[in-house]
C-alpha cells in the first residue's frame, strides 16, 4: 500500500476522533446545563411548594388554637403536604432525568418499564419524607405534651415542610444512582421499621424478631408491610441500576460477560421478590411461609458474597475479601442467635448494618470504576487527536 494511502487513512481516523472529543465535549456541557436546570427548578418547585402548604394552611388552621400532634393538628397537615409535594416533585424530576446525558439509557424501555421506575423512586422517597415528618412530631409532642400552636405559626411550619420537601425531592430524583438507591433503601427500612416499633401496643416485640411487627394487625402492621414492599420495589430499581452499570463496565473489562451481569441482576431481583413476599406472607398468616422468604433472603445474598469471586473476577481484591468478611459476620451472628446470646431481632439488626454497608462500597467501587474507565477512554481520545493534527508524516 503506497504512503498516500496511509496518510489519508490517518486523516480520516483523526477526523473521527476530532468528531468524538466534540461530541463528548457537547455531552458535558449539556450535563452542566440539566445540572443548572435542576437546581433553578428545584428553586421553583420548592416556592409553589410553599405556596400550596400555605394556602392549604390557612384554610385547615384558620381562626383556632391548632394541637401540635392530636387530631386535625400540625402534624397531620405537615405529613400530608410532605408525602403528597414529595410524590409529586419527585414523579417530575425523574421523569425530566432522562434529559441529562449522563441518564440517556432511561429513555430506553417501554413506558411501562418507565411508570414502574417512576412510581418506585417517588413512592419510596414520599414514604421517607412522611414517615420522618411522623417521627419528628412525635418527638416534638413527647417534648411538649399537649402544646398548640396559633393559625400563622401552624401554617407557617406547614409552609416549611412544603417547600423543604419539594426542594429535597426534585433534588434527589433529578439523578438517581445505585450507592443513592441503597441510601433510599436503607432509609426506608429504618423509617419504615421506627414508625412501626413506635406504634405498637407489644412492649415485648424486640425479644423476638421484627417480623412480629407485621402480624399484629393495625396501624403498625400496615407500615411494616407497606414498608417491605417499597423495600422490595427500591431493590427491584438497584437490580435494574446494576445491570445498566455492569454493561457499561463490560465496554472496558471482557471479564464482565453477559451471563455475569445477569446473574447479579437475577439476585437482586430476588432479594426484591422476598422483600414482597415477607410482606404478603406475615407471619400470622403463615410462620413457615414467611420464614423461607426471610431465610430466603440471607441464603440468597450470601451466596452472592461468597460467590463474589467468580461471579465478578474483575473487581478489586479487597471488595471480595470484604464480600467474604461480612458472610463470615453474618455467620457469627447467626451462631450467637444460636448460642442465645443475641436476640432474633438484634440479629436482623446487626445483618441489615453489614449488607448496607457492603452495597454501599460496592455500589461505590462500581461507579468509581465507571469514571476511571471513561477517563481512560478521554485522555486516549484526546492523544490520538494530538498524534494525528501534528505535523510529521504519518506513515
Amino acid at each position: 500500500m503506497t504512503r498516500g494511502a496511509w496518510t489519508q487513512g490517518a486523516r480520516l481516523e483523526a477526523a473521527a476522533m476530532r468528531v468524538e472529543t466534540r461530541l463528548h465535549r457537547k455531552g458535558v456541557l449539556e450535563t452542566r446545563r440539566f445540572a443548572a436546570r435542576t437546581e433553578a427548578r428545584a428553586i421553583v418547585v420548592a416556592t409553589l411548594a410553599f405556596g400550596v402548604g400555605l394556602a392549604g394552611g390557612a384554610v385547615g388552621y384558620w381562626g383556632r388554637a391548632v394541637p401540635v400532634w392530636e387530631g386535625a393538628s400540625v402534624a397531620a397537615g405537615g405529613i400530608a403536604v410532605a408525602a403528597s409535594i414529595t410524590l409529586a416533585a419527585a414523579s417530575v424530576s425523574y421523569r425530566l432525568a432522562a434529559r441529562d446525558p449522563r441518564q440517556a439509557w432511561l429513555m430506553g424501555g417501554t413506558r411501562a418499564r418507565r411508570a414502574w421506575m417512576t412510581s418506585a423512586v417517588a413512592i419510596s422517597l414520599a414514604a421517607v419524607f412522611g414517615m420522618l415528618q411522623w417521627m419528628l412530631f412525635d418527638m416534638a409532642s413527647l417534648i411538649w405534651p399537649g402544646a398548640a400552636v396559633d393559625t400563622l405559626t401552624a401554617t407557617m411550619i406547614v409552609a416549611l415542610v412544603a417547600g423543604a420537601s419539594g426542594y429535597t425531592a426534585f433534588a434527589v430524583a433529578a439523578h438517581v444512582t445505585a450507592t443513592r438507591l441503597v441510601v433510599l433503601l436503607f432509609a426506608v427500612v429504618a423509617t419504615g421499621f421506627a414508625v412501626s416499633a413506635a406504634t405498637t401496643r407489644d412492649d415485648d416485640w424486640y425479644r423476638l424478631n421484627f417480623s412480629e411487627l407485621g402480624g399484629q394487625g393495625g396501624v403498625t402492621a400496615a407500615v411494616f408491610n407497606a414498608t417491605l414492599l417499597i423495600a422490595g420495589g427500591v431493590t427491584a430499581l438497584l437490580a435494574l441500576y446494576l445491570l445498566t452499570s455492569l454493561a457499561r463496565w463490560a465496554r472496558t473489562e471482557p471479564r464482565v460477560t453477559r451471563a455475569r451481569e445477569l446473574i447479579v441482576y437475577v439476585v437482586f431481583l430476588m432479594l426484591a421478590g422476598c422483600f414482597i413476599g415477607a410482606a404478603v406472607v406475615p407471619v400470622t398468616t403463615s410462620q413457615v411461609g414467611h420464614n423461607v422468604f426471610a431465610i430466603g433472603m440471607a441464603v440468597v445474598f450470601g451466596a452472592l458474597l461468597l460467590g463474589l469471586r467468580w461471579v465478578l473476577p474483575c473487581l478489586p481484591w479487597a471488595m471480595i475479601a470484604l464480600g467474604v468478611a461480612v458472610a463470615i459476620g453474618i455467620v457469627f451472628s447467626a451462631i450467637l442467635f444460636w448460642l442465645s446470646y443475641y436476640t432474633l431481632a438484634t440479629h436482623e439488626m446487626v445483618c441489615a448494618g453489614l449488607v448496607v454497608g457492603w452495597l454501599l462500597l460496592f455500589t461505590r467501587t462500581l461507579a468509581a470504576t465507571e469514571r476511571a474507565d471513561a477517563a481512560a477512554a478521554d485522555v486516549d481520545a484526546g492523544s490520538c487527536v494530538l498524534e494525528t493534527d501534528s505535523s510529521e508524516p504519518l506513515v
